[in-house]
């Protein structure tokens, strides 16, 4: 769990750096929204698991739902910063070295979470990986 702090502090860092560096601009901060809601689905999606993976014909279609929703979140927040760094055409909202802090920030995040969640699911199996 220390390890999942450091991980963290350090992804939240590259993503104060990349929105702080380049001109002042806070408005990639809002990648912390998706953030919050990536781990949401699969932690309700655990409701709907039975003994096994397909003992109930609609828990499989819930566990592909809830991945599905996550793999939104995740690639909405790889992708926010794309947008803002190509929109306007003139003058974009953030530079590109802006986005590759939040990049780097997000994968760093995206990890922590990750790995929160498979030893919180792993608890409820009384196993490990």
């Amino acid at each position: 769990m220390v390890t999942l702090s450091f991980l963290a502090t350090g992804g939240a860092t590259l993503l104060v750096l990349g929105c702080a560096l380049a001109n002042y601009n806070w408005w990639p901060i809002f990648v912390v929204v998706f953030h919050i809601l990536s781990p949401l689905p699969i932690i309700i999606s655990r409701r709907c698991t039975g003994d096994s993976y397909m003992s109930d014909p609609y828990t499989g279609r819930c566990v592909e739902l809830s991945a599905f929703l996550t793999s939104i979140l995740v690639i909405s927040a790889y992708m926010l910063p794309v947008i803002m760094a190509n929109t306007p055409i003139g003058a974009p909202l953030i530079k590109w070295s802006s986005a590759a802090f939040i990049f780097a920030g997000n994968s760093i995040i995206f990890l922590t979470i990750y790995i929160f969640v498979r030893l919180l699911l792993a608890e409820d199996n009384f196993g490990g990986w």
